[in-house]
């Protein structure tokens, strides 16, 4: 008689990844997003990006590919250290007045 193959588990079911986004983020991620209408998809990939997701979970979420949300949180982060006058500390650059 042969044996019976065991049917893979129900992913539903399945315990999540350590990386996978739970309801409640995947809920805080959709209000997040929603708030962020008027931003640019590389705006909420870099956003969500710094909250913990990974670039394929930012992907489905956007409906995009995980290599165009790194190229959108690579330019974002860009931006922001040349806004940042090329520091990665954060602080502005002094700005000199002479009096």
């Amino acid at each position: 008689m042969p044996t019976k193959r065991s049917e893979p588990p129900n992913e539903d079911l399945a315990t999540p990844s350590k990386s996978a986004a739970s309801n409640s983020d995947k809920i805080a991620a959709f209000v997040m997003l929603d708030a962020m209408k008027q931003s640019t998809q590389a705006e909420k990939s870099l956003r969500l990006k710094l909250v913990g997701f990974n670039n394929g979970e930012i992907a489905e979420m956007l409906q995009t590919s995980p290599a165009v949300v790194a190229s959108n949180v690579y330019t974002e982060r860009q931006k922001l250290l040349k806004k940042q006058g090329g520091r990665k500390g954060g602080s502005e650059p002094n700005s000199s007045s002479t009096a």
